[in-house]
């Protein structure tokens, strides 16, 4: 029997080979994040700037970007926008010491996937991303079978 599959069954998806950017200017929150990810299982980078975050998605894909608001150079708005150009089926995670909820509105309305707060506890953050991650999937998925399905306009 055949058994429709529900959002808890998608967030506790296997993160096996999943990708994530680290994006903070702090090298103490990009290490330490760095350490809690990698132990859930997935493959990770960090990056101190926008402008070392573009090189690392100019050689590889990421499935999900935890990214500070504060950034040298370039907010996370900035940010975000620019990513999601480049990569619209990316997850966006925030992750700010900011709690101001019309800023994470704003975040949200822009494309991000959720808004944590910093400190963020290791079991928020492992959730987030498994959403994030399941999500993405998803979408992967979607758009890869749309444009086998759709013949293109010749």
């Amino acid at each position: 029997m055949n058994r429709a599959l529900g959002w808890t069954n998608l967030v506790w998806t296997d993160v096996k080979g999943a990708k994530v950017l680290i994006v903070d200017d702090d090298l103490l929150i990009r290490r330490k994040l760095q350490t809690v990810i990698t132990k859930f299982g997935y493959e990770t980078r960090t990056a101190a700037s926008a402008e070392e975050a573009d090189q690392w998605m100019a050689s590889m894909r990421f499935d999900v970007v935890l990214l500070d608001v504060n950034l040298p150079r370039m907010n996370g708005l900035e940010f975000l926008s620019w990513a999601l150009a480049r990569d619209p089926e990316l997850a966006v995670i925030m992750l700010t010491g900011l709690d101001d909820p019309e800023l994470a509105l704003e975040f949200f309305q822009n494309g991000a996937r959720t808004y944590l707060v910093k400190p963020a506890d290791p079991a928020f953050i492992r959730h987030a991303l498994c959403d994030a991650v399941a999500v993405r999937r998803l979408l992967v998925e979607h758009n890869e079978s749309f444009a086998v399905g759709c013949p293109s306009e010749g």
